[in-house]
């Protein structure tokens, strides 16, 4: 089994605007997403899998669209074989914390 590929970006693109464009970048890449956590509105932590060329064109992608990311280093092995990774997103802005409303749990 092939060790988990770690990335991190920082970014002060719109939050939603980022994560529209990871998403799009990796289903282009003949990807998909596992699964998003959304700490507030500052980070978001991403799982997806993608092909393992598919990498520097992924971190291509962000760059261009002003997400500066570290690409991953050491991918090795098949090129073809799908990489399940993580992708951390670090958002900088002066916007407050985002606060979401609980409801109550009947009972």
């Amino acid at each position: 089994m092939r060790a988990l590929v770690m990335m991190t970006a920082v970014t002060r693109v719109d939050r939603r605007l980022a994560t529209q464009l990871v998403f799009d970048s990796v289903s282009r890449l003949g990807g998909w997403i596992d699964d998003i956590k959304m700490f507030s509105n500052v980070m978001n932590t991403i799982r997806l899998t993608l092909p393992a060329k598919a990498f520097p064109a992924f971190a291509e992608a962000l760059e261009a669209a002003g997400i500066g990311v570290y690409p991953p280093q050491n991918l090795g092995g098949n090129p073809d074989a799908e990489r399940m990774a993580t992708l951390q997103i670090t958002f900088i802005h002066e916007e407050p914390d985002l606060r979401r409303d609980v409801p109550p749990i009947p009972g």
